[in-house]
């Protein structure tokens, strides 16, 4: 039996102090593209695992959070604003040298060309305090990490642990074999360039396709469609939903927000479109606090 006070969920990925500009186009090899807005911006506290246990923790969830942080001045100031927000640091690591670093490169359309330093964030290890609370946790919440350390949190979940998948199109966080067994998790969330690399990485023609990933097992897949909505696709429901578009210089975050506002909702028993609604309404209020996509100076 698991103790009354264990966590609600866990979510597992790497931190980030993120950079993000806009550009004309993505230039390809050898091309140049114009930035615009500010030309340094300055670095937001960022990654997958960190956006989605705070929102999480935000929510009124207990959440913990597993990811690596440099003992630098960023790292340090990260870790206090994890502890000062409420997010279990039990699988959070401090270790030597710089916290990890993306930048990234908008194009007008909203995708976004990622480039990450991960430092030395595959070091970590999963302490016996952490496994120990792997065995009480209710959902494992896997976001883009080292796939070392996804294998490990896998391989420690107790049998009856629930599985939530925030996909990311980052071929060593996920290589085959992973994506493979991660396709089965209760909850998927991704958008459709990523249920397009999910398909290239279990490969023997699998469709790109959400009722594919049903039906090899993942409980429910939350497809997001950028300015179209979303769909969402479970063995007994289809629905499909549209939204507001909202312009923002820089939505780093809003998938995050997404996958933790449907995923607090299904671990407090919504609907699946009640679940999407939240999590629909957390992205936009998290884009709504950004500056317009037409807004912000040569700072």
């Amino acid at each position: 039996m698991r103790a009354p006070g264990r966590l609600d969920a866990v979510v597992s990925g790497y931190a980030s102090l993120d950079e993000a500009f806009r550009a004309s186009h993505h230039a390809g090899g050898g091309e140049t593209a114009i930035l615009r807005g500010p030309v340094h911006p300055t670095a937001g506290r960022g990654g997958c695992g960190p956006n989605a246990a705070l929102a999480l923790a935000r929510l009124g969830l207990r959440s913990g959070l597993v990811t690596w942080l440099g003992d630098d001045p960023d790292g340090r100031a990260y870790f206090d604003h994890l502890r000062a927000a409420g997010v279990d640091l039990t699988g959070v690591e401090v270790g030597h040298g710089r916290s990890p670093r993306s930048l990234l490169i908008y194009d007008p359309d909203g995708a976004a060309a990622c480039y990450f330093h991960p430092s030395r964030s595959a070091e970590q290890r999963l302490s016996q305090a952490l496994r120990a609370q792997l065995a009480e946790v209710g959902w494992l919440a896997i976001t883009v990490g080292p796939a070392s350390v996804t294998q490990s949190l896998l391989d420690a979940a107790a049998p009856d642990t629930r599985l939530a998948w925030n996909v990311k199109a980052d071929r060593a966080a996920f290589p085959p074999e992973l994506v493979r067994r991660l396709i089965r998790s209760e909850v998927v969330c991704l958008n459709e360039a990523e249920l397009a690399f999910v398909a290239r990485q279990v490969g023997n023609g699998f469709a790109a396709s959400s009722e594919a990933l049903v039906d090899v097992g993942a409980g429910c897949v939350a497809l997001t469609m950028g300015r179209r909505g979303y769909r969402l696709v479970s063995r007994d429901e289809q629905l499909t939903e549209t939204v507001e578009p909202i312009e923002a210089s820089d939505p780093t975050g809003a998938g995050d927000a997404f996958f933790a506002g449907f995923l607090a909702a299904l671990i407090r028993g919504a609907s699946l479109r009640d679940a999407g609604r939240q999590a629909a309404a957390l992205a936009a209020e998290l884009l709504r606090s950004r500056p317009t996509a037409a807004g912000g100076g040569a700072a």
